[in-house]
């Protein structure tokens, strides 16, 4: 296994072969190592190369200078820490039944962790980041630690978010929130046919609005866009109207018992009331319920 280290005194990027590459955010806690789990259950039929990132800003006066002949550095302290976190983490991937064929590549970067995503995506060209959650914190918001939400609504690849008791079994139930008002949705979901086989699963296609159901001639067009394509899968149409976005996504989570959210991107106001603004905080889904945002 390679360990690639960034910094001002390592630089060096191991040449991998030509698989899907999917970028895992590791803090080396509960929350991350749960969201590998679920990862390597979600892909187990599959090969990938998965990149662990860890990412840490690093002021001046925290780096461990020792001086060498040249007047140079040997080491910094935080660099040695990440890799002695890593070996830990790596000899636990090793010892899961999960592992399978995959490569696991880490990386540490210390940097700021939205630079450092961005960065990985170019060089490694990514198609999917993952990310673990502890649910919501005492204000009400999402709590991904050191994650910003801005992972999510500023960089550009479609991100599975795992909370911390999400546990993988199957694919069988798919909810999709919608407002019908995106015409590359169905577009989105066939890119994403090579991260998921979701040909056994049924997918729940839920209109959320904060009121009227009555669809517009486009909004129609684009519902039977996503008929169309998945006319060989199971699927159904559902509409949940309530000021409380996030209690109409509970709501069809607890009636279909489903197992993956998954949204497209394009919609903020949308997406970012559901998965970061709760009005409620009894909301179960931020605990349990893996969410699939697309790009």
């Amino acid at each position: 296994m390679s360990f690639i280290i960034n910094t001002p005194l390592f630089s060096f990027v191991v040449l991998i072969k030509a698989m899907r590459n999917i970028l895992i955010l590791t803090d080396f806690s509960s929350n991350s190592w749960n969201s590998i789990e679920y990862s390597l259950a979600l892909f187990q039929d599959k090969i990938y190369n998965f990149y662990l990132l860890n990412a840490s800003d690093i002021q001046e006066d925290e780096f461990e200078h020792v001086a060498i002949d040249n007047g140079g550095l040997a080491t910094v302290k935080k660099a040695k820490n990440s890799k002695k976190e890593f070996n830990t983490l790596l000899n636990k991937i090793n010892q899961s039944p999960l592992k399978g064929k995959h490569t696991f590549s880490p990386i540490a970067v210390e940097s700021n962790l939205l630079s450092a995503v961005k960065n990985q995506i170019k060089l490694h060209k990514i198609d999917l980041i993952i990310l673990g959650t502890n649910g919501l914190s005492s204000k009400g918001k999402m709590n991904i630690g050191s994650i910003s939400e801005d992972i999510i609504t500023k960089v550009k690849c479609s991100t599975l978010v795992v909370p911390k008791d999400a546990r993988y079994k199957g694919l069988k139930e798919i909810a999709f929130p919608t407002d019908y008002t995106y015409f590359y949705e169905a577009k989105l979901l066939q890119n994403i046919n090579h991260l998921l086989e979701y040909k056994k699963s049924t997918f729940r296609f839920v209109y959320v609005a904060k009121k009227s159901a009555v669809l517009d001639k486009e909004q129609l067009w684009n519902k039977e866009t996503l008929h169309d394509y998945f006319i060989n899968c199971s699927h159904t149409f559902h509409s949940e109207l309530n000021k409380n976005l996030e209690l109409s996504i509970q709501k069809i989570i607890d009636e279909y018992n489903t197992d993956i959210v998954i949204m497209a991107a394009k919609n903020l106001n949308l997406f970012e009331q559901i998965l970061f603004r709760p009005k409620m905080n009894s909301i179960k889904y931020y605990t349990k319920t893996p969410f699939l945002i697309l790009h």
